[in-house]
């Protein structure tokens, strides 16, 4: 489920929205930091496997498949949504005058566009629910999102529902892991949005108008953590049970994502059944109230919601896209960093993410510190970004993660567990279309935006669209 608050404060505040676009605008008078090179890119993954052979006996069949798109997917159709809207915002404004004026009309129009989409179809809130979905998906597990059913604006809570209590609870007591990814995956597909919109703005010189979109994802993400140690919270599991009655398949499937994903992680040994009967008396009762909570998870909880802050630690969210470090006769040297506190299966995922970018490189890497309920684990990654070979006819993308995890990933172990994973992909520069081709292999353990918490080869291939 999906808790929104931005909606509801543009509606009853509107007043506030010129506030926070001049204020926006202010911050980034000073971003532009480079010439365009690639003003719009949208990129198409056609192909997702094995993913989407899961997916296809889920639902059926092939083309069925793409009604529950795989997190690669359901990424890239955001990013592509806000990107282009972005975009085209930004060119509509490009002669006005002067400078101030030009970036309050741009970042205040994006801040009303994002705001008003973020809980319709392929907004950020779309995404949110559909990362859920992929791990159900994984498993099998048939389910709908009720954001494709455009509900009302500002309804508040959005479900991912059409859900057995049989399948539930299958996913619950045979894959402990995926059902504790399941409650937290709609803020990890979030968190890698803001990441992908950050990184090309960096690295293609977008210059976007993405700020808007960066404060209302980083400060709804952080909220929606915070209220679920919060008693009010059980007010929105009250208003859920009273809509949906004894209607099985109304029911979304875990009601506030934070309470049922700590209730689990202190609790790996209990049965779903245990939860014990729904209000209406059809069912299991799906849904953990702040009050089932003990001290003990209570505290944990709060704890997470104070890693939430950390979000907020990027020059990105402060207007500034790319920092020139440097210039040399070749060309300028850019810089940037973004902080994120991620929740996992586990615990919670910290990492510090560095960009940089010369003349002939692009370079990224991150140092992750994963935690569980007394542990401290380390990994690092590290890529290029469209590295030019064959005179620039192919660009290559390599990835490496090797990191300790916590032991089978549990919550309790102080033992940890090497693992990592190797990517590369392969884009063939042909002009504004360029077909792509991607190997990714793992071993066991946590990546963000990788469905699979077991050992896994995938490979997707699509199409990339730049508009120069």
């Amino acid at each position: 489920m999906k808790k929104t608050f931005s909606n509801r404060w543009v509606v009853r505040r509107p007043f506030a929205v010129l506030v926070v676009a001049a204020w926006l605008a202010a911050f980034s008078v000073g971003a532009q930091t480079s010439r365009d090179t690639v003003p719009l890119l949208l990129d198409f993954p056609l192909l997702d496997l094995p993913y989407q052979t899961y997916a296809s006996r889920t639902y059926g069949n092939f083309l069925a498949s793409y009604g529950s798109p795989s997190p690669r997917q359901s990424l890239q159709v955001t990013t592509n949504f806000y990107s282009a809207a972005h975009f085209g915002l930004k060119k509509a404004f490009k002669g006005v005058e002067p400078l101030v004026l030009k970036e309050l009309l741009t970042y205040g129009s994006a801040f009303l566009f994002d705001a008003l989409t973020i809980t319709l179809p392929l907004g950020d809130a779309w995404l949110h629910e559909e990362y859920h979905r992929a791990v159900l998906t994984r498993r099998e597990i048939k389910s709908a999102n009720e954001i494709n059913s455009f509900p009302p604006l500002g309804q508040g809570a959005y479900r991912v529902y059409r859900i057995t209590d049989a399948d539930l609870e299958h996913l619950h007591d045979n894959h402990p892991n995926d059902w504790r990814r399941l409650q937290v995956a709609g803020k990890e597909g979030e968190l890698y949005l803001l990441q992908t919109l950050q990184r090309n703005n960096f690295f293609y010189h977008q210059n976007l108008p993405n700020l808007p979109l960066y404060w209302l994802t980083t400060i709804s993400t952080g909220a929606y953590v915070r209220a679920c140690y919060k008693a009010s919270i059980d007010s929105t599991t009250a208003e859920l049970e009273k809509k949906e009655g004894n209607d099985m398949l109304a029911r979304d499937f875990t009601g506030p994502d934070y309470t049922a994903w700590v209730y689990s992680l202190f609790r790996p040994e209990l049965r779903y059944a245990a939860r014990g009967a729904h209000p209406s008396g059809v069912g299991i009762n799906r849904y953990i109230r702040f009050t089932d909570l003990t001290s003990e998870e209570l505290e944990f909880l709060k704890k997470q919601g104070r890693l939430q802050w950390l979000n907020f630690l990027s020059p990105t969210l402060f207007g500034f896209s790319k920092i020139r470090l440097k210039g040399s006769p070749q060309g300028d040297h850019y810089g940037n960093f973004a902080v994120r506190s991620i929740i996992t299966p586990f615990g919670n995922d910290i990492s510090v993410e560095v960009w940089y970018q010369n003349p002939k490189y692009n370079f990224f890497a991150s140092l992750h510190n994963y935690l569980n309920k007394d542990k401290q684990f380390v990994g690092i990654e590290a890529g290029m970004v469209d590295q030019p070979i064959l005179n620039g006819r192919i660009g290559l993308s390599p990835r490496l993660m090797l990191w300790q995890q916590p032991e089978n990933l549990a919550f309790t172990t102080d033992k940890g567990k090497l693992g990592g994973l190797l990517g590369l992909k392969a884009r063939a520069n042909l002009g504004r279309f360029t077909p792509y081709l991607e190997v990714e292999g793992k071993t066991a353990g946590w990546v963000m935006g990788n469905v699979f918490l077991e050992e896994n080869i995938g490979l997707s291939a699509g199409v990339s669209v730049f508009f120069r």
